[in-house]
């Protein structure tokens, strides 16, 4: 008999691998909980976070493209969700529903013991402006980023966001660089790290507007937060390139055992989900 429930809301969501990495963890340790993928569209997000509090979940994981909208729906909010602006784990408590973030710490952890980069004194370009891309900004600015170069296709989202994280983080340089290879160009003998956190690699496509990799010095890394697949386009070019890359498995891995021991706790030691 299931006695506790767990799930991640988003759309799309058939590319998770929260159910299969979790669910195999609940399995060998013969835990009678499940782990489900919940399809929620924009429309539908207050309805399900009403409906929730009485089937019995105790928390779930908020992907693509809620993790700023369901801030509303909380009751209360952890001091770093205040500062990033979007919740991926959320606790079901009674009658009320609690967020925090575990991207922020999951992509640093994530991105250290893969690859040994310390944000602190370094140059970085983020692709993107969503709920990954403020957990993102948060971790590099509080472990001491020099500069961070922010592009996004929608250049108003990104000016917005960067003028948050100035008052936040003032001895990093926070600047937005228009998406388009005249612009990015310019920058890319300068970066030490370059990460994508949209959701292009999923669609198995690259980008039109980066200029090409090998613009890049030798010693810089390339990290895409998409996990399926695996080796999204952009790290494959950058492989193509001899250059470092960080994929997005870990930072997966490293916040689901941050958000189980949210919920529970409890410590998990969950295993890397096969991805095809």
């Amino acid at each position: 008999m299931i006695s506790k429930i767990f799930g991640i809301i988003g759309d799309p969501i058939d590319h998770s691998l929260s159910p299969q990495m979790f669910n195999s963890f609940f399995q060998k340790k013969n835990l009678p909980h499940l782990y489900l993928r919940f399809h929620l569209k924009k429309k539908d997000l207050g309805r399900f976070v009403k409906k929730c509090r009485g089937w019995g979940l105790v928390g779930f994981n908020v992907t693509i493209p809620h993790k700023e909208s369901i801030l509303p729906f909380l009751d209360k909010i952890d001091p770093a969700v205040k500062i990033i602006g979007a919740a991926n784990t959320v606790v079901v408590r009674g009658n009320r529903l609690i967020g925090y973030n575990t991207d922020a710490e999951g992509y640093s952890l994530s991105l250290r013991r893969e690859t040994g980069f310390e944000p602190r004194g370094k140059s970085i370009l983020v692709i993107g402006a969503g709920g990954a891309s403020r957990a993102i900004l948060y971790t590099l600015g509080r472990h001491g980023a020099r500069q961070i170069f922010l592009t996004n296709r929608t250049r108003s989202k990104a000016l917005r966001l960067c003028d948050e994280f100035k008052r936040h983080f003032p001895k990093t340089a926070f600047k937005v660089v228009r998406f388009h290879p005249t612009d990015l160009a310019p920058l890319f003998p300068k970066i030490d790290l370059l990460i994508n956190t949209t959701s292009v690699g999923l669609k198995g496509t690259g980008f039109k507007n980066l200029p090409p990799l090998l613009f890049l010095h030798s010693k810089a890394i390339v990290s895409d937060i998409v996990y399926r697949p695996l080796i999204t386009h952009l790290l494959k070019e950058a492989k193509r390139c001899h250059l470092k890359t960080h994929g997005g498995l870990g930072m997966l891995l490293h916040q689901a055992v941050l958000a189980y021991r949210i919920w529970t706790g409890k410590k998990a030691l969950l295993d890397a989900p096969k991805v095809s």
